[in-house]
């Protein structure tokens, strides 16, 4: 993949910008990173040219937009599957944590 863009908040304060970021960093990816202040008059519709759900995190590859998180692990995981673990009883146990994780880790 060439030419990737993720679209963050803040790091520091948003766990689902950082999920999809810290993943792309161990995979080794080359991207921009465009970090939107999230709290500024205009941030919405600024990210809704990006996204239709006009929210952080946004992978923009080309054409492409995944918004999302999960959906975003879940995009690159199809061209790396390093992402998830090789054996399915523990790849199974990975994406049931990253999923309640994702939900609101109760």
């Amino acid at each position: 993949m060439s030419g990737l863009v993720l679209v963050i908040g803040n790091k520091n304060y948003s766990s689902w910008s950082l999920r999809p970021w810290l993943a792309m960093k161990v995979l080794g990816l080359e991207f921009e990173e465009r970090r939107v202040s999230l709290y500024v008059p205009g941030a919405t519709d600024r990210l809704l040219g990006d996204s239709p759900a006009g929210k952080v995190p946004i992978l923009i590859d080309g054409e492409r937009r995944v918004w999302d998180s999960l959906a975003i692990l879940g995009y690159l995981a199809e061209s790396h599957p390093s992402l998830w673990p090789a054996a399915p009883a523990a790849r199974a146990l990975a994406r049931s944590i990253s999923a309640e994780m994702h939900s609101g880790f109760a």
